[in-house]
């Protein structure tokens, strides 16, 4: 009958998208320790979310890890260029 269940789970296709994931140990969390202001960046990509005014499907964030300042930004599409010119503007200058 165990045998028969885990079957069934493994060729249920609702089973593997929401069933829980106890297979993997929780970690400690583990800080990010900048030494000064502007030290360090965290950039981080959200979407694709649904499409709001003017194309806007994306965001691209960035934070300080030492003053915790937020900057970001919609996008419409992600490309280097685009990601390149968000770093200068909002963080070089």
């Amino acid at each position: 009958m165990h045998q028969d269940a885990n079957s069934l789970v493994k060729r249920c296709d609702k089973c593997q998208r929401f069933g829980n994931v106890p297979h993997v140990p929780a970690e400690p969390l583990t800080p990010i320790v900048s030494p000064w202001p502007f030290a360090q960046w965290g950039l981080d990509l959200i979407g694709p979310m649904p499409q709001g005014k003017r194309q806007v499907k994306y965001a691209v964030v960035a934070v300080d890890y030492f003053t915790k300042w937020v900057e970001a930004e919609p996008l419409t599409t992600i490309t280097a260029a685009r990601m390149e010119e968000f770093v200068w503007t909002h963080i070089c200058c």
